[in-house]
């Protein structure tokens, strides 16, 4: 269960703790790459290029038909992708070909069975191979980034355990209307870091307080009586408000065509640097395997500090 889950011990403090890991993974790299310094990009220029990939995350999950993806595996690779980035930069592993990584291992997580050709598939044709060889050359490390902690807990069911238990309360009508509204703040709130900050629960309760309040129904008496005394129900409501006003301040996002474009340019300048850098010196596998070793180490070091 999520009380006992290592999503729970690895959820953050602060906004302000998750930033300066961030600002860490960016100035390690770096460090460890001097000689690509004029293609640097800033912590605040991943963060957007990150979150662009966020949202292609989702359009591109809405591709599969037979069957659709549930909503578990996009919750599922949407965590996955954070946690990368937390451990890596988007200069070394473009947010791209990371995201369709994140999805495709998702799957197999979930139990969604599709091969990667299938997978591929769905892309152009010009990415096909590339994609696929980047899939399949990179899923241990992305096992490795995430501590090979795989399980990973939605805000969807414990909704679905709120909205049960209203339904004595309300007719079915409003009961679905609750949940129209509610999912659709769940879905904000995986495009920002809420699910790296509070409990599944917690986010799911400030959604049905959120869709109460857009269909004015008064749950205000449910809401108290899942706290057992008044200095608990306070803090939960603190929570609501502070989940609220998170998404308030980041769901929204904008990145021009001009900007993504330089970042974009950027990271390729640095990724062909890299592969020049390998050819010249020692093997890509072993540069790579340097450069985990010491982001490891400091990346982990700093979140102790944190803990």
């Amino acid at each position: 269960m999520f009380h006992s889950s290592k999503q729970r011990q690895t959820l953050f403090k602060s906004e302000q703790d998750i930033q300066e890991i961030r600002n860490k993974v960016n100035q390690d790299f770096k460090d460890s790459h001097v000689e690509c310094s004029e293609f640097f990009i800033s912590p605040e220029d991943e963060r957007l290029l990150c979150r662009k990939f966020e949202r292609e995350l989702l359009r591109f999950c809405n591709v599969f038909e037979e069957p659709p993806l549930i909503r578990s595996i996009k919750c599922t690779a949407m965590n996955f992708l954070k946690r990368f980035y937390l451990k890596y930069s988007a200069m070394e592993f473009y947010p791209q070909n990371v995201m369709l990584l994140c999805v495709y291992f998702a799957c197999k997580v979930d139990e969604y069975t599709i091969g990667i050709d299938k997978y591929v598939s769905m892309l152009e044709e010009s990415l096909q191979f590339e994609t696929g060889s980047f899939i399949l050359g990179h899923e241990f490390l992305l096992m490795e980034a995430l501590d090979y902690s795989l399980t990973v807990y939605n805000s969807y069911r414990p909704l679905d355990g709120f909205l049960i238990e209203l339904r004595d309360k309300f007719s079915n009508e409003t009961s679905e209307m609750l949940k129209k509204h509610a999912l659709s703040f769940i879905h904000d709130a995986i495009l920002t870091d809420a699910t790296l900050l509070y409990s599944p629960s917690q986010i799911a309760l400030s959604a049905l307080v959120y869709s109460s309040e857009q269909n004015k129904v008064d749950i205000g008496g449910y809401i108290k009586s899942l706290s057992p005394d008044t200095l608990t129900h306070n803090k939960l409501l603190s929570t609501i408000t502070k989940i609220r006003q998170h998404l308030q301040l980041n769901y929204k996002f904008q990145i021009s065509s001009s900007k993504l474009k330089e970042l974009e340019a950027k990271c390729s300048a640095i990724s062909k640097s890299l592969v020049s850098d390998a050819d010249e010196g020692s093997s890509a596998d072993e540069k790579q395997g340097e450069r985990i070793s010491k982001r490891r180490k400091t990346v982990d070091e700093m979140e102790t500090e944190l803990s």
